[in-house]
């Protein structure tokens, strides 16, 4: 797409030089900065106020060896975040007051960033994968080096001039980092696995980098020539990344990780935009256009949203970046979701490339009122995930999710198959999402973690066999059709499974009636033929609330809350249900489910060599 682009264009003739490219306020510009709003100026200063006299925490060899010690990413992390976090809020806090008050302090923040080793963390050592500590000899530019080359590159544009008044060599040292760490590295070496030469399966590495490579060569390099080839190679980069998607726009790591993929992506088209005055612009790809799409078509009610892959039921998304994306697409469902939901994101805790227009953006953005789309029938037959609603353009009634794909997807969980099903806007049937990342959650050892083991996710254990990572193991014959009365996907799952799982075929398939004549339900049928004549199969169900089985009349009942519960009924006569309680003193799941776990149902069948059974979920 970029690259073809490319050919018919130059983009040394279409971007601003470096001194023309005004893309917002810089803080001498007082009459813009002292008319934004006086609830967003007070939020600004406030934040900074919290680090007048901040002591930058020390980072410690130790801390960043936790990481290859232990496994520990937080003993590092703890100390490295905050230092970020408390420059970009001294920035906006003067910027918006504009009084010299808070320029000190942000002085000792660029200044110890500077002097640090690298400015990555310690999880993405580089290549080096063996060694416990950087090798400055190595400028690796990881999601967080690039981090932190952006905020620097848009301290300098914001505050120049103030900084300048104390000693040019603030600004200057800012010059000399960025050309060694980022600037330079980025142009000459081609083996940095995101940039999609040395390996073609990207993910969001891709755009989130580029996205604060581009500010930093905007921002912070005079030389045209130089400037325009390195936003060449990040189209380039891009175009590695957009390949990886089908024609859906479908984001295979999950909405958690769409705020840096999909939402980097638009960071990066959004930066050509202003830099061209709006002569690069490609908003109006289809491909763009359905990468957007997909965070909506992914919200489930209120601040839930789809969370197959790694990430948490619960998003407080980037209303401002999700508002500019839908208004650059022209798409009012992507306006209606920025704006209808609820958030508890602060903007000043976002990238300054996104704080500064939902700054100057605040007073369009917060005086509307829309209510989010809560679409009826999404398909997205690239990533193979389906959902339905009884009743479209509302979160009421009953709401469910389902995938096939396979178990080598970015951030992948061995669930193909598995679904997700909500009851007027609450969890009933979850999927539980990732623990708090260490060393092994992206080693060989993943799969020793319960959350990425099948048999915490919604699809069965056969004969004892759990699904295996792998792109070989995979969902076959996906077939999917919705009509006003029902909606239906189905799918093979055998192949997901190891051959000692003994299935011939293992077909699933998801019915939502939408009780046009009479109640609602969902039917989740597996029909089945196997290689042996006695087989086990364990159906596993994930669910919030404590159920309530009465193995009579093969009801499960869940009472999500005082005025919604919904029952799953079963064959009682050849099933024997138990439950699990599973433990959310993590604190990534507790954030999404609370203090008190989960509950895992298992419904264990001895079934014979070919045959099929049904379990039928309705809002009690």
């Amino acid at each position: 797409m970029f690259v073809e682009w490319m050919r018919g264009n130059k983009v040394i003739e279409l971007i601003k030089d470096t001194q023309s490219y005004r893309p917002y306020p810089k803080a001498t510009e007082r009459e813009k900065w002292d008319n934004i709003p006086e609830e967003v100026a007070s939020a600004c200063i406030q934040g900074a106020e919290k680090y007048l006299g901040f002591q930058w925490p020390s980072l410690p060899a130790t801390s960043f060896m936790a990481y290859m010690r232990t496994g520990d990413r937080r003993a590092y992390e703890d100390r490295h975040f905050p230092r970020r976090r408390a420059l970009a809020a001294l920035v906006l806090g003067e910027c918006a007051e504009g009084k010299g008050r808070f320029i000190d302090d942000i002085i000792n923040g660029i200044w110890c960033i500077c002097e640090e080793s690298f400015w990555g963390v310690s999880a993405h050592n580089g290549v080096r994968a063996n060694e416990p500590l950087p090798d400055v000899e190595d400028r690796y530019i990881d999601l967080f080096a690039a981090e932190t080359a952006g905020l620097l590159a848009w301290t300098k544009y914001l505050l120049a001039d103030e900084l300048n008044k104390v000693t040019h060599l603030i600004t200057r040292r800012i010059d000399i980092e960025l050309e060694e760490r980022i600037k330079g590295p980025f142009i000459s070496r081609e083996d940095f696995w995101w940039m999609g030469t040395v390996r073609k399966d990207v993910n969001n590495w891709t755009p989130w980098i580029v996205a604060n490579v581009m500010s930093v060569f905007l921002l912070n390099e005079n030389d045209r020539i130089r400037r325009a080839n390195a936003i060449e190679k990040m189209l380039r980069c891009l175009d590695c990344f957009v390949n990886t998607y089908h024609d859906d726009g479908g984001c295979d790591e999950g909405t958690s990780y769409w705020n840096v993929a999909g939402g980097a992506l638009f960071d990066c088209l959004d930066q050509l935009h202003l830099a061209s005055d709006g002569k690069i612009d490609f908003f109006t790809n289809e491909l763009v256009r359905q990468i957007g799409r997909y965070i909506y078509r992914c919200h489930i009610a209120d601040k839930y949203f789809i969370n197959f892959a790694d990430g948490g039921a619960k998003l407080n998304i980037s209303k401002d970046m999700i508002y500019r994306y839908g208004m650059r697409i022209k798409d009012p469902d992507m306006i209606a979701l920025a704006v209808g939901v609820p958030s508890n994101a602060d903007f000043r805790a976002e990238p300054l490339r996104r704080s500064l227009p939902a700054i100057f953006n605040y007073e369009e953005f917060a005086g509307q009122k829309i209510r989010p789309p809560y679409i009826g029938d999404v398909w997205m037959d690239g990533i193979q995930v389906m959902v339905a609603r009884e009743k479209e353009g509302s979160p009421e009634g009953l709401y469910l999710a389902a995938k096939g794909g396979h178990n080598a997807e970015s951030h992948n969980h061995n669930d193909v198959g598995s679904c997700i099903i909500f009851v007027d806007g609450l969890p009933g049937i979850i999927d539980i999402g990732v623990e708090t990342y260490t060393k092994k959650t992206f080693s060989a050892k993943r799969y020793e973690i319960w959350t990425m083991q099948s048999q915490y996710h919604n699809i069965p254990t056969i004969n004892g066999q759990m699904q295996l990572p792998g792109r070989q193991y995979s969902a076959s014959n996906v077939r999917y059709n919705a009509t006003d009365e029902d909606a239906v996907f189905s799918l093979d799952i055998q192949n997901a499974y190891p051959k000692e799982a003994g299935a011939v075929y293992y077909n699933r398939t998801y019915r939502m009636y939408r009780g046009k004549n009479d109640k609602a339900y969902i039917d989740i049928t597996d029909s089945y033929a196997f290689e042996r004549e006695s087989n086990t199969v364990s159906l596993n169900f994930m669910v919030w609330k404590k159920p309530q089985v009465s193995a009579a009349d093969g009801t499960i009942k869940v009472k999500i809350n005082d005025e919604t519960s919904f029952c799953m009924q079963f064959d009682s006569q050849s099933t024997k249900a138990d439950i699990e309680h599973c433990d959310t003193t993590d604190a990534r799941l507790r954030q999404a489910w609370g203090d008190d776990g989960i509950y895992r149902i298992v419904m264990t069948k001895a079934v014979p060599k070919e045959g099929s059974f049904c379990v039928r979920i309705y809002k009690d």
